[in-house]
């Protein structure tokens, strides 16, 4: 069974993946775990279980420091923002924490009713593909991310990550993650095809279960592709003077 831990903690070992591969670092302030991605000019505490002065200040004085464009805090529901607000955070999106069983074979349904994605559940889309990137967290080694790029001819239309963490104890859980098609390419079966391709890739690498985080927006594709709603989390974002 995949958790909310579960999905928190793979989302924040997506982000020191990042930080690795491009020059940026994790570290801590007081309970407060921190991550620093340079490519976007970032910031962002990753579910903290309780906020203070003293893990708060020090990171976005660091922030500041390195001409952060913004302060990000990542937060279980349950933890009191109260002084998030003192310091002039707003809240940002919610993401909304899905997951689905990697089966074996076809989409099929499990003894719970759950639809399963896996590969082999539709033809192969050969509008997308998975790239192999020579820099950024697609390099890692060893291998922890891969890239599915979407293309409509030449043109390009899309893209997704697929990232597993090295070390996650018993449970083989694969996160997708920047999920995007652009507007122009959308209602046209890109979406599906690049999880199909996700998903297929997971599998091979010994993946049993996705997880992702969702906007309401693409609600309906996830859940179309087998993903099930497990809860609701929420960001604040500070934005810094530019």
């Amino acid at each position: 069974m995949v958790t909310l831990a579960d999905c928190e903690r793979t989302q924040h070992a997506w982000f020191k993946a990042q930080a690795a591969a491009t020059g940026g670092r994790a570290f801590g302030t007081y309970g407060m775990d921190w991550v620093w991605l340079p490519e976007s000019r970032e910031m962002l505490c990753m579910f903290p279980t309780e906020i203070t002065d003293a893990g708060l200040l020090p990171a976005m004085a660091e922030a500041e420091r390195r001409g952060a464009a913004a302060v990000g805090v990542w937060l279980n529901a349950a933890v009191n923002s109260t002084e998030l607000e003192r310091h002039r955070f707003e809240r940002g999106w919610q993401p909304w924490w899905m997951t689905a069983p990697l089966g074996p074979g076809p989409v099929g349904t499990d003894a719970g009713g759950l639809q399963e994605v896996g590969p082999g559940a539709r033809e192969r889309d050969d509008r997308v593909r998975i790239d192999t990137p020579t820099d950024g967290v697609c390099s890692l080694d060893p291998p922890q991310a891969w890239l599915a790029t979407a293309r409509n001819g030449e043109e390009w239309a899309g893209q997704s990550y697929l990232f597993m963490p090295p070390e996650q104890g018993a449970k083989h859980l694969a996160g997708i993650f920047d999920m995007y098609v652009a507007p122009e390419h959308r209602r046209d079966g890109l979406g599906t095809a690049l999880l199909d391709c996700l998903a297929e890739t997971a599998s091979d690498a010994g993946a049993e279960h996705l997880l992702l985080n969702a906007t309401p927006e693409g609600l309906q594709l996830y859940r179309g592709r087998g993903f099930q709603l497990i809860g609701k989390g929420r960001t604040w974002w500070h934005h810094l003077p530019q």
